[in-house]
């Protein structure tokens, strides 16, 4: 009787194992986040770099703050799933007006597995901007899926 519930035991910590590691594969491969980087473009033109900027804060208006006054040279967020249109607040240091994002995209439906089931995969139609502190804008990468890419970077003048 021993060997048997030794038995049971060793195949539920295994069932339990197996779900644990699905589970944490359907959270990576289900996320499709915009991925966003800032660089810093010289007046004439010529010299673009990578730059962090000190306090970043990224607000879906009318919702949640996701990202509030913290170092960072890209960010990474959600498209709405629900709409093929959203709109996020961009404040960078000590900025005294923020810029506003605006996203048009088409959505998506993307089989990952049985067990994970869909992610809603975009592809970026369109990006509008205020130009308080944004000067330019570039369209990387059109398609926001799983893979973490950079969709758009984001020029600033120094």
């Amino acid at each position: 009787m021993k060997y048997i519930s030794g038995i049971i035991a060793l195949l539920l910590i295994a069932v339990f194992a197996a779900c644990e590691d699905e589970t944490k594969t359907c959270d990576q491969t289900l996320l499709a986040d915009l991925g966003i980087n800032f660089k810093k473009d010289s007046l004439d033109g010529y010299i673009n770099k990578d730059t962090t900027w000190p306090k970043v804060t990224v607000c879906a208006l009318d919702k949640d703050t996701l990202i509030s006054q913290q170092a960072r040279s890209s960010v990474y967020f959600e498209l709405d799933p629900l709409h093929d249109t959203c709109r996020y607040y961009l404040k960078l240091d000590s900025a005294a007006v923020a810029d506003t994002l605006t996203f048009r995209y088409t959505r998506t439906p993307h089989f990952v597995s049985a067990g994970c089931g869909f992610a809603t995969f975009s592809t970026l139609d369109t990006v509008i901007t205020t130009y308080h502190t944004i000067d330019s804008l570039h369209i990387n990468n059109r398609e926001v899926t799983s893979d973490n890419t950079t969709n758009i970077s984001l020029f600033f003048i120094y």
